[in-house]
């Protein structure tokens, strides 16, 4: 999930950057616009390791601790549920044993098979509050962790942009699984620090 949100981001920032590319054979990458005086030869490729940027940038330990803070609180609802469902079941185990001593002694066990419908009533609403709560917990992270992300990319968004325009390049391209040369830059380091220095 986490890298296609960086290959959207990369390819955003290669539709806005108002540049285009020409890839000759050769592998040497040329940077074209319309004005001749800028038709120069540049550094026309960075390169950054994206989730080194992303597991690094401040906001994203924030974010990681906000959703675990958030998800210790209703792991503790979610465990204090299910005791409370757990103490029903016992308590029905007791009224069926009532209800037995009832009928083997030919006792009237009206009342208890009342309670015991009563407590399995109580029993599946915990159950169902317990699924519910589980359930709501999984969707409230998961946009969490979307929001969280998508605030970190968009900040990672503009500092990739101003090393773009540092270096005179056209492109950013995730480090990840790519030939570095000497002559592409890799701006991994300047963007992390950046981002711990705002």
């Amino acid at each position: 999930m986490l890298k296609r949100i960086f290959l959207f981001l990369f390819l955003f920032l290669l539709a806005t950057s108002g540049f285009c590319l020409e890839i000759p054979i050769n592998g040497i990458v040329e940077q074209r616009t319309d004005d001749p005086i800028e038709n120069k030869s540049v550094n026309s490729i960075i390169f950054v390791d994206m989730e080194k940027v992303f597991n690094s940038h401040p906001m994203t330990l924030e974010y990681k601790k906000e959703i675990k803070a958030f998800v210790m609180t209703r792991k503790e609802n979610i465990e204090n549920l299910i005791e409370a469902f757990n103490s029903l079941k016992e308590k029905a185990k007791i009224i069926n044993l009532k209800i037995s001593e009832a009928k083997s002694e030919n006792m009237p066990y009206d009342e208890f098979a009342q309670q015991l419908s009563d407590v399995n009533e109580q029993i599946n609403n915990k159950k169902a509050e317990i699924s519910d709560l589980s359930e709501r917990t999984k969707t409230e992270v998961s946009l969490m962790e979307g929001r969280s992300t998508a605030e970190v990319l968009k900040d990672i968004e503009s500092m990739l942009k101003d090393e773009l325009k540092k270096y005179k390049a056209s492109i950013v391209l995730d480090k990840q699984g790519a030939v570095v040369t000497e002559k592409c830059k890799d701006v991994t380091d300047e963007v992390i620090k950046m981002a711990k220095d705002r």
